[in-house]
């Protein structure tokens, strides 16, 4: 009988924390745009220790995941509209996070420029195509001297017909509150 509590009260004490050791918790959920042209945007679950836990972004798409925290994570979301995501631990990590996502306010502007033949053969034209997400003003200089404004909805296409065959420098830049600036250089035949 003696031997029997002898192992329960080492068994208890060996579960024990000792002071100044933190149990795994997730604290808080951060975003940002990823530095591709994908539109994905990088989620950072923060926290403290190793934590195994299920993400689910809102757009009906979860996953499990086990990381040491902190942790990223990328996720393209289909739509332009706000998302409740949330983190919600496995035992014995602890602290569930939400917070709410407007993809419109992390992701509007333009990430590149693509640029083919335009449809006039007698002079060199292209149509160039404006590649991101939202709605943005954008500032087109074809790299001859002239430059159009764009304002709507990405993706935008526009057409310029330059005076003669040579090597030019486009460059669109977005507005505030839309992000982006691509450099592009062409020769035009």
């Amino acid at each position: 009988m003696q031997r029997l509590i002898y192992s329960l009260l080492f068994a208890a004490s060996a579960s024990v924390i000792t002071a100044g050791q933190e149990s795994p918790r997730i604290t808080r959920i951060e975003f940002s745009p990823a530095s591709d042209a994908d539109g994905a945007i990088v989620i950072s679950l923060v926290g403290t220790g190793q934590c195994a836990y299920t993400i689910d972004y809102g757009d009906g798409k979860t996953e499990r995941r086990t990381a040491t925290l902190p942790d990223r994570v990328r996720h393209a979301f289909a739509a332009d509209q706000e998302y409740l995501v949330v983190a919600t631990p496995e035992s014995p990590c602890e602290g569930v996070a939400r917070a709410k996502l407007d993809i419109r306010a992390i992701t509007r502007g333009i990430w590149r420029v693509s640029v083919e033949p335009g449809p006039a053969a007698a002079t060199p034209s292209v149509v160039a195509t404006l590649e991101g997400r939202g709605s943005c003003s954008v500032q087109v200089d074809f790299g001859d001297g002239t430059s159009q404004k764009i304002e709507g909805t990405l993706p935008a296409k526009i057409n310029h017909t330059y005076e003669k065959p040579g090597t030019y420098e486009l460059r669109a830049a977005a507005a505030a509150p839309c992000r982006g600036e691509v450099t592009l250089k062409l020769d035009v035949h």
